[in-house]
């Protein structure tokens, strides 16, 4: 943990220094910035309406190919830093909208988990941000599947405690779930739960719960039939899954740690980055009016 936030400094220290300079890169095609989002927060929800939500840390996006990454200003061990960070972000947002159960960073994806997040870094220097999410429950639907885009401004910066730059790609999708989740009714949702805990079960025993759960032509899951009132084995079953959480509990905080331990000196790296960013695209504005006259 300590080793990344020294690299973040020394990376700081070299740009300054101009040892290193990412050259300028096509930019794909993206799509409009979000702009300013207002967070939807939930008034009250029943805890039978509620969810859990599982939050994969990102896929790094790191091309394989490592000649291409200065070109790309992509800094591997910074980025793999920024797969946890902003699970953590978006899990904070998930609870700041009150609209879900419990909240957790996985180590990894879980496809029993009530609502399933992952997440792939596409772009980030601190000027730009741009991730595709995907989001769907433990029944096989398909909440979201697509690419957010957040510019910071020069007022974003310096990054005040708690705050981030791009906080409002973070409130986005936390507004696009929350309004699939609005269109489920309290069948849908106790469906989910009931598919999540018998495909976790079939997972653990697959003699015992396999025929439980079954799987559409269309990929959806259903319940067959449940298990009897009091099944000792399910009760069983129950007690593994909560020691696991117990573990991603643990877990989840490491990350909150490093988050807290990493933010002050990232956003620095993200303030500069930024300024980088704005200086090529200006310096190469100058150049093409010049070489149009």
């Amino acid at each position: 943990m300590h080793h990344r936030i020294v690299l973040v400094i020394l990376l700081l220290a070299l740009c300054r220094l101009g040892v290193l300079q990412v050259a300028a890169a096509e930019e794909p095609t993206l799509p409009e910035p979000v702009g300013n989002v207002q967070l939807q927060r939930a008034s009250s929800v029943s805890e039978d309406n509620l969810l859990d939500v599982g939050i994969a840390i990102f896929d790094a996006g790191i091309p394989a190919d490592k000649s291409s990454h200065s070109k790309l200003g992509v800094f591997p061990e910074i980025r793999k830093s920024e797969t946890q960070f902003m699970a953590v972000i978006l899990r904070q947002i998930l609870v700041d909208s009150g609209a879900w159960g419990v909240v957790r960073v996985l180590p990894q994806a879980d496809a029993s988990t009530q609502l399933l997040i992952t997440g792939k870094i596409l772009h980030s220097d601190g000027l730009s941000l741009v991730v595709q999410i995907t989001a769907g429950d433990a029944t096989g639907r398909s909440w979201i599947n697509r690419i957010y885009h957040d510019q910071a401004w020069e007022s974003d910066y310096p990054v005040v405690p708690g705050g981030d730059p791009f906080i409002d790609i973070y409130r986005r999708i936390a507004n696009d779930l929350l309004d699939v989740k609005a269109q489920l009714s309290a069948k849908d949702v106790a469906q989910i739960r009931q598919v999540s805990e018998l495909r976790y079960a079939a997972s653990l025993s697959p003699e015992a719960f396999g025929g439980y759960v079954g799987r559409g032509d269309d990929g959806r899951y259903s319940v067959l039939r449940l298990p009897a009132q009091g099944d000792p084995m399910m009760g069983r079953v129950t007690t593994i899954r909560n020691q696991e959480y117990l573990f991603i509990d643990t877990v989840d905080e490491q990350y909150a740690n490093l988050y807290q331990q990493m933010s002050p000196t990232y956003n620095l790296w993200r303030q500069f980055g930024r300024e980088q960013s704005t200086y090529r695209k200006e310096y190469e504005e100058r150049v093409a009016n010049r070489d149009s006259r």
